[in-house]
């Protein structure tokens, strides 16, 4: 008898562990993170507005497209003079007194100028040219494109923005008045680049134009943001996606227009305790989901250069453990991204 009621124990034992198993790995699969099953937002991405943004190369050429009836030869004269003007009068004028720069009416004095900084000159007569030179290295990366900027031109002013590569190829940026001049090329001649500050009409000595030459793409970050967005945990909902709701960047005018997302962190902040939390952040621009790691911040497989900042960013989560009868999740979120300089 007893030995029936042994084996009868070690039979109700195993099935007990058998039992206890199989609810555990049915418990975790009952909380296995699926996004594929969550809604789509009813949120839009304007592909359109984003096709504004778009990177524009420009091409040097021997031949390239001018406007303002300007021909590139009367430019190029700087490089066969000296210290004289096209009209015979001398070209260095007061102005050398408060722009640094001067004389640098042609290639054989024109300033040396750092990369990636901000230059500050002025246009002193109604014919002074601006010259400048600066080393540049053919690159393999496709994203190491260099930006040549003239802005903040005076009021009343037209100037124009010229480069020549090595061979003296050129390309120019003629916009009407003071409006910025930009150009953006992929280097494809390493050596001495030029770049001119060429007055179409108007000059003024007393007020500074600025000038950069430098990487087209740069870095920066939103910092941690605060979405006011609530979530409320409760024994009801826990193991359960939440219905999402919408953090808006759209019109964020502190975020460049040009922003695409180079990574994006979400944190825990609340007040209550819960566990093993899951965060869910949606793009219409993919029409994806894409979450976190449980009990970590960053958003994972984020398409590298690809989704813009400024876009509806619905966010929803799951918690597998509440350790507080109530929690209030309240999210700040972190976008680093990478953006073109205008």
């Amino acid at each position: 008898m007893r030995n029936i009621l042994s084996k009868l124990l070690v039979f109700i034992c195993v099935i007990v562990l058998a039992t206890g198993s199989t609810l555990s790995v049915s418990a975790s699969e009952s909380k296995a993170l699926d996004s594929k099953q969550l809604p789509t937002p009813a949120v839009n991405f304007d592909k359109d507005a984003v096709a504004e943004f778009k990177l524009e190369l420009t091409q040097v050429s021997n031949n390239a497209p001018l406007s303002k009836g300007v021909d590139i030869e009367e430019i190029k004269k700087g490089l066969q003079s000296t210290s004289s003007s096209k009209d015979g009068t001398d070209n260095i004028s007061p102005q050398t007194l408060t722009d640094p720069y001067e004389p640098n009416d042609d290639s054989g004095t024109a300033a040396t100028i750092s990369y990636n900084q901000y230059t500050y000159a002025n246009i002193g007569t109604a014919i002074d040219q601006d010259w400048y030179k600066i080393n540049l290295t053919v690159s393999s990366d496709p994203d190491e494109i260099v930006a040549f900027l003239l802005k903040d031109i005076p009021a009343g002013c037209d100037y124009d923005l010229y480069i020549f590569d090595p061979n003296f190829n050129y390309a120019a940026s003629q916009n009407p008045g003071n409006a910025d001049e930009r150009i953006y090329i992929d280097v494809q001649t390493s050596g001495t680049w030029y770049v001119v500050v060429v007055p179409y009409s108007g000059y003024n000595d007393n007020a500074n134009y600025k000038l950069f030459v430098g990487d087209a793409w740069q870095n920066g970050t939103t910092g941690w943001m605060p979405t006011n967005l609530t979530f409320n945990f409760t024994s009801s909902n826990v193991g359960t996606i939440l219905p999402y709701q919408i953090f808006d960047l759209s019109y964020d005018a502190s975020i460049p227009d040009s922003a695409v997302v180079r990574y994006i962190q979400i944190d825990s902040t609340g007040t209550g305790n819960w566990g093993n939390q899951v965060k869910y952040l949606y793009s219409a621009q993919t029409d994806t989901w894409y979450e976190t790691f449980v009990g970590l911040d960053y958003v994972l497989d984020i398409p590298e250069d690809t989704l813009y900042v400024k876009q509806q960013w619905p966010i929803t989560t799951k918690i597998q453990y509440l350790y507080t009868p109530i929690a209030t999740w309240t999210p700040n979120i972190y976008f680093a991204y990478k953006y073109i300089i205008e």
